[in-house]
């Protein structure tokens, strides 16, 4: 019997497509290309499981769009991904907050006790990752502003819980792009396949008079009272490009650089709350509370508007870094992140891949 052909779609370039193996590919990092792959030898079924982790298939793009991509040969393996689209303004830590969470998912003691392991589904994008900004972040300097040319993922893991495996795929784009109409603004197509929104908004623009000296430096516009606590214009234009405004999707708000706020209650509560990487839905609704009476409080209203207009919506104070950078580039501690798997932990609640009695009405 034939086996069933399986239908696919493209998180680069959303297209779909029948899925076929007839032209492995192989990256070389010294030719900087894609050869076709040389099967190892006798095709022992664990070597090529083996070699198979590193192959990839080149997306044909049917629409004709965009430049060649190529997705893991592992990709059909597995249902397709959750696609989870960050979305802020410009230098609101977007990419701090991923990668510190995509640290603590690759080993973290919270994502080990709340049962998730993941591992990378693209091996070679993984390797430029770690070099990127895992490294640079553990080594307690500042990552590389978000520069997106071509509209790709930042991270792609396969997260495993209990007997699901589910890629999950993190999508960051510059601020600047979800206001440019021309060819930047195609680098956020991938709202229209986003399976859920982490939505960033960072502490000193909600509070200013909370911002550090060297927040102040880096954004002037913080001591303005015209650019600080300004309307957040870049949630509000993402939003707008959701099919039917994304309501049904699960939606998370993460006010960061809340380290900022250590002195201000409710903040400071829940910034030294352990979650010990379990999550309840009451505590997830108690957390969202706080964070929208101080962004309502602060006048924020193109954030607290988010939780009205999503059906699934949790808020929540986090920490990449645990200070501001320097001048240098460096962060004077080292980075010290707090609460940051707890939004992820949120939306793979709702999203369904998180499952129990314990997140059971998780953003309701």
């Amino acid at each position: 019997m034939t086996p069933a052909v399986r239908h696919v779609t493209c998180p680069t370039c959303l297209d779909s497509f029948a899925w076929q193996e007839t032209e492995l590919l192989e990256y070389s990092p010294k030719e900087g290309k894609y050869n076709p792959v040389v099967w190892p030898d006798g095709k022992n079924p664990a070597k090529v499981a083996d070699a198979r982790s590193r192959w990839y298939v080149r997306c044909p793009n049917p629409s004709k769009d965009g430049a060649n991509h190529y997705l893991p040969a592992t990709y059909v393996d597995y249902d397709d991904p959750l696609v989870i689209a960050l979305v802020g303004r410009p230098r609101s830590g977007k990419t701090h907050l991923v990668v510190a969470m995509i640290r603590e998912l690759l080993g973290g003691a919270a994502a080990v006790a709340s049962g998730l392991s993941a591992k990378a589904l693209d091996y070679h994008q993984h390797v430029t990752f770690k070099r990127t900004f895992l490294d640079t972040f553990e080594r307690g300097y500042q990552l590389p502003a978000t520069m997106n040319e071509s509209g790709s993922y930042l991270a792609w893991l396969v997260v495993e819980v209990g007997a699901v495996k589910r890629p999950v795929v993190f999508f960051d784009v510059a601020g600047e792009d979800f206001r440019n109409p021309g060819e930047n603004g195609r680098h956020t197509r991938f709202l229209v396949a986003a399976g859920a929104l982490l939505f960033v908004e960072d502490a000193p623009h909600v509070l200013p008079a909370f911002a550090e000296p060297e927040d102040l430096t880096l954004d002037p516009s913080l001591s303005s009272p015209f650019g600080a606590n300004a309307t957040n214009e870049y949630v509000q234009e993402a939003v707008s490009r959701l099919p039917e405004g994304g309501r049904r999707l699960p939606a998370v708000v993460a006010l960061t650089k809340s380290d900022r706020l250590r002195y201000l209650s409710p903040a400071d509560r829940w910034l030294r709350h352990d979650t010990g990487g379990h999550v309840h839905a009451k505590d997830l609704l108690a957390e969202s509370r706080d964070v929208y009476a101080l962004l309502h409080r602060a006048n924020a209203s193109s954030i607290t508007r988010l939780y009205h207009e999503f059906e699934r919506c949790t808020m929540h104070f986090v920490s990449a870094t645990g200070g501001a950078v320097g001048k240098d580039g460096r962060y004077r501690s080292g980075t010290r992140p707090a609460r940051v798997l707890v939004p992820f932990l949120s939306l793979l609640a709702m999203a369904g891949v998180l499952t129990g009695a314990d997140v059971e009405g998780a953003g309701r």
